[in-house]
């Protein structure tokens, strides 16, 4: 009689029953892998031939193996938690240097600023360059999250070799021509300048917009150039309508018979022609017979919008990160030419009234100049230098060959540039690739470090330490390191953790099934007790 059978028996399926309890008790566990008890035969050693005679000693447990099958993974509100979806572990560094590999993407930041898990031990991966972003991935180290600011960029130029503000835009080519009359601009029906009917010495003035009527110029025979101005100039200051509007000019003339107009008693005046003055002088044999203006869209004030067509702004920055509002202004001067201005935090530059440059279009409305000499390119043009407080000096740079003129209305397509203020982290997050991603206060964003995976040839050979955690072994291989993403490596989800791979439905099945095979080898240690004491009991 042997009892070995149903003994083995016992002992296996209460390995099994150990087995679906451990799972059972995982079921909620973050990463957690489920076992399968693996059975085996016995046998004893037989002489040759005679196996077939053999009934068996019974069954042993042949292995415990885990199945790393991949989990569902479910959203959570943790920036710091994350799952892996797909093959691969993420590789920890414990307190004593030793090497760890998890499934459990349950992670923090520690007082040091070290990602690590529950445990305290250190996640891998490799560390960006704080001011470029740009990672290292020579050696895996512990990742540890910078709380540093942001070191301030200043805008760049191109005398430096940077990268200029680019300016993209549509300059309406129907614009008509500034209207207003501000530090000698004197304008017309058409054109900036005045307007004056040489035919019956009569004139019109449009002053700051306003136009007058019908001015009539007393007989100027015999009058002198002074006298020609004098009379202008009362004239026209006694208009109904330039007096209504506060509207008035200043008229004068040289030796040469240059008259000139200004605005009032500002600026420097617009002259509006120049003829011999003799005993013979009027009106009309000083202009011509045909209506006279004067060239040029005159003078530009930032403060008067009737003196340029259209203006746009952008935010620029020193080497300490101050903001400065650089402005530009576009001045129609001509049919397919206009004078732009700049002001920085509404001081010109590079002096008051002097133009950055002129865009001139060709008739498809395609810019043709400024042209400059290599390294810069068509558009390119750069600032005078200026020095802003406290900071290092800088010149602007700007780059309007994306510019356009044509028959539409204004508006700005893009206005870049790469600087910015200093910026203090105001959070993370990871992507797919594992790279860590800082969001700062100033807009910007950079790397701080990505994280790294670990596979293995056969991961079953892994080594359990608890906590969710392996160690490599013979069996399993050595580690296969690389980024979510790359090789047979899965990618991450940050905000979620990969659940526990455990079926409770399959585990309760397969409690009961193993109860009962228990139940059934109890009975076989049963019915052998019951046959040795029939056989004790023979007399």
């Amino acid at each position: 009689m042997s009892f070995q059978q149903g003994l083995s028996g016992l002992n296996s399926s209460t390995k099994q029953l150990d087995t679906i309890g451990n799972n059972v008790a995982n079921a909620n566990t973050v990463g957690f892998k489920q076992s399968q008890t693996h059975f085996a035969d016995r046998f004893a050693v037989a002489l040759t031939g005679a196996s077939s005679v053999q009934s068996g000693t019974g069954s042993k447990v042949a292995a415990i193996s885990q199945e790393f099958t991949q989990g569902n993974i479910t959203n959570t509100n943790n920036p710091m938690d994350h799952a892996i979806s797909g093959q691969g572990f993420f590789r920890l560094i414990d307190q004593n240097g030793a090497i760890l590999y998890s499934r459990n993407g349950q992670f923090h930041v520690d007082k040091n600023g070290f990602m690590a898990n529950n445990q305290g031990h250190q996640i891998s991966g490799y560390m960006a360059d704080p001011a470029t972003g740009i990672i290292n991935t020579a050696q895996p180290v512990p990742l540890q999250i910078s709380t540093a600011d942001l070191v301030p960029k200043q805008t760049s130029n191109l005398a430096a070799g940077g990268v200029p503000i680019g300016v993209g835009l549509n300059l309406d080519s129907r614009a008509t021509f500034p209207v207003g009359l501000t530090q000698g601009n004197v304008t017309g029906s058409a054109v900036a300048g005045l307007t004056i009917n040489a035919t019956n010495d009569q004139m019109t003035v449009t002053v700051d917009g306003v136009l007058s009527g019908t001015i009539a110029i007393p007989n100027a025979t015999y009058m002198t150039s002074a006298g020609l101005a004098s009379a202008v100039q009362t004239a026209v200051n006694a208009d109904p309508t330039l007096v209504a509007a506060g509207k008035s000019v200043m008229v004068s003339a040289d030796a040469t018979g240059a008259i000139t107009i200004k605005s009032g008693t500002a600026g420097t005046g617009s002259t509006v022609a120049v003829a011999n003055v003799g005993a013979d002088t009027t009106v009309a044999n000083l202009l011509g017979a045909a209506p006279v203006t004067t060239a040029g869209a005159g003078a530009f004030n930032l403060l008067d919008p009737s003196t340029y067509n259209n203006s746009t702004s952008i935010t620029v920055y020193d080497s300490l990160g101050s903001s400065h509002v650089a402005s530009l202004y576009f001045q129609k001067s001509s049919t397919n030419s206009w004078q732009t201005f700049l002001s920085l935090d509404n001081s010109m530059l590079p002096a008051a009234g002097t133009p950055l440059t002129t865009l001139t279009f060709d008739t498809l409305g395609k810019l043709v100049a400024p042209v400059a000499a290599p390294p810069f390119g068509l558009g390119q043009v750069t600032s005078s230098a200026f020095t802003p407080f406290g900071a290092a000096p800088m010149t602007l740079a700007f780059d309007f060959s994306q510019s356009s003129q044509f028959g539409g209305n204004f508006g700005v397509n893009s206005m870049t540039q790469d600087g910015y203020t200093s910026g203090r982290l105001n959070g993370f997050s990871t992507g797919s690739d594992g790279i860590i991603l800082g969001r700062y206060s100033n807009g910007q964003s950079r790397a701080l470090g990505q994280m790294l995976l670990a596979n293995f040839t056969s991961p079953h050979g892994l080594q359990p330490v608890g906590n969710n955690e392996w160690v490599e072994s013979a069996a399993s291989g050595g580690p296969l390191l690389g980024t979510p993403g790359t090789s047979s490596l899965g990618v991450l989800q940050s905000s979620s953790v990969e659940d526990s791979n455990v079926d409770l439905t399959a585990e309760l099945v397969n409690m009961i099934t193993a109860q009962r095979i228990y139940q059934a080898n109890a009975q076989t240690i049963k019915a052998q007790d019951q046959v040795l004491q029939t056989l004790v009991n023979l007399r």
